[in-house]
């Protein structure tokens, strides 16, 4: 009986990106996934170190089809871009591009434009030396891409194109640099695939043979990183992350919780957060808020009461991910928030309302037997200044120097969690 309520609050995380972050984050999207019946994607931010991820957002968007969004990329505006997949079978839905924009909490789609949108659509990277996305697209029916497009990262609109390139089996991933721009090529029939390097931009397009590692087991996504050029990917049907190095595959971690993802890209992101419901503390006891950010750091942060700063001169933790509030009364009772900046831009959290939880009597951080055990002892006392109670009157909890019905009053609703709930 009782409950355990939160004197330190917050939830999940900043992911640090380990040796390969460099200022990006890992981002990927999660398997298809619904919530109520409603269509959309998980996007989570990786620890490519440990395989621990961290929620970041959620896409919605139309699952006729069988849409689910694939093939992730960063953009340089702190955005993200990715394909709709679509059934392959699906000969009279159109191929459809989708733009995020995570600092918005928003995501937009297009239709590609043609002949994309009567294609099967695979790979889709943002190609700094072309300034817009690189697509590979294939006949509907095939699952084969032997083509490539230079598609505008805005909306979607295509700018020029390939023919077949021939040589070419499925050019199922492409990763980018400002120099270069790779793919992966795939043969499930012979079991093989192969890095290759584009020599020419479009559309006279030429290409070489960049290395043969071993075939991975039943991979996904590619991400390139800007900074360190290593490749990663998202190895075993999306639940492992493998590196290339050299012209071998080196096994990285598992993901945690079971996860399997589908795009993946290093991307500049805007901070996000997932606040409590509430802050609380005994009356006199010490309690803190804490602020994980998610997205791309380093982050800043400045917390507010009621929307209002908290003057950095009286409360030292004003300006840090957790917020320090000692000797809580009446006078800390309100609505707390944090501004979270980053290089992509601001966000301010949800509001934490703080309350006193005046049913935990023993200041222990839970509302429970021991509590109410305290306050049946104290009960019926008429004299707090009496000398023969010398823990003081913990259930005078309205400060009139009884404990009596009043009291009983107010200690009910917050035993019975309406006030100090999990």
């Amino acid at each position: 009986m009782g409950a355990k309520f939160a004197g330190i609050v917050g939830s999940v995380v900043v992911a640090a990106c380990g040796s390969l972050a460099v200022g990006q984050s890992l981002v990927a999207a999660r398997a298809a996934n619904t919530v109520n019946g409603q269509g959309g994607t998980d996007l989570i931010v990786i620890d490519p170190a440990t395989g621990s991820w961290d929620f970041y957002m959620r896409v919605a968007h139309s699952t006729a089809d069988n849409r689910q969004l694939y093939h992730l990329t960063g953009l340089p505006d702190c955005k993200l871009g990715a394909s709709l997949y679509r059934d392959n079978g699906s000969a009279n839905t159109t191929a459809q591009y989708m733009l995020i924009d995570p600092g918005a909490s928003a995501s937009t789609v297009f239709n590609y434009g043609a002949p994309l949108a009567t294609s099967y659509i695979e790979g889709i990277e943002y190609s700094p030396r072309h300034g817009n996305l690189l697509v590979s697209f294939g006949a509907l029916g095939n699952f084969g891409t032997n083509r490539l497009a230079v598609v505008n990262a805005a909306d979607g609109t295509v700018i020029s194109t390939t023919s077949a390139l021939s040589g070419i089996t499925d050019m199922d991933y492409i990763v980018s640099t400002a120099t270069e721009d790779l793919f992966i090529d795939f043969n499930a029939g012979t079991a093989s695939a192969r890095i290759k390097k584009l020599t020419n931009p479009l559309p006279a397009t030429a290409f070489t043979s960049f290395a043969s590692p071993p075939l991975l087991n039943s991979y996904w996504d590619a991400a390139r990183h800007p900074a360190t050029n290593e490749i990663v990917f998202a190895d075993t049907n999306g639940t492992r992350l493998v590196r290339l190095v050299g012209n071998a595959y080196v096994n990285g971690a598992t993901l945690s919780d079971g996860a399997q993802v589908r795009g993946l890209a290093w991307a500049n992101l805007p901070p996000r957060t997932v606040m409590p419901a509430y802050a609380g503390a005994c009356p006199g006891g010490n309690a803190t808020i804490t602020a994980h950010a998610v997205g791309t750091g380093p982050f800043t942060y400045k917390w507010r009461k009621n929307g209002q700063d908290i003057n950095p001169a009286s409360n030292s933790s004003a300006l840090k991910p957790t917020l320090e509030l000692p000797g809580v009364s009446d006078a800390t009772l309100g609505d707390y928030d944090c501004v979270i900046i980053n290089a992509c831009g601001t966000h301010i959290t949800d509001a934490v309302p703080f309350i006193l939880c005046v049913a935990d009597l023993n200041c222990d951080g839970s509302v429970d037997d021991l509590d109410f055990q305290l306050f049946t002892e104290q009960y019926n006392i008429l004299d707090c200044a009496d000398p023969g109670m010398p823990a003081g009157c913990l259930a005078d909890l309205n400060g009139d120097g009884l404990v009596e019905d009043l009291d009983f009053q107010l200690f009910v609703p917050a035993y019975d969690r309406l006030l100090c709930g999990e």
